[in-house]
């Protein structure tokens, strides 16, 4: 299962790390990932000055916008998912 970690601590909150999140769970139920791909919330991924960090499996990202979101999923979430098959 492929695990997407998205920081939810207040500097990511306050750049919208929430709707980021609930974009990602929405396009994970639309391309019917929900067993295959795993979303999280952590606390500070210590690049709080960057933005809003999010971890695909074991690569990280930061400075990501809550309007990028679904570019993002389709090519590091989606392409990961499909590496893996």
């Amino acid at each position: 299962m492929l695990k997407v970690t998205i920081c939810v601590g207040s500097s990511c909150n306050l750049r919208g790390s929430d709707d980021l999140a609930t974009t990602i769970q929405r396009l994970i139920e639309k391309e019917n990932l929900e067993g295959r791909v795993d979303i999280v919330g952590a606390f500070c991924m210590d690049v709080c000055s960057k933005g809003i960090s999010v971890r695909v499996g074991e690569r990280q990202f930061s400075g990501i916008r809550p309007e990028e979101a679904e570019d993002f999923f389709y090519r590091e979430i989606m392409g990961s998912v499909e590496a893996d098959q």
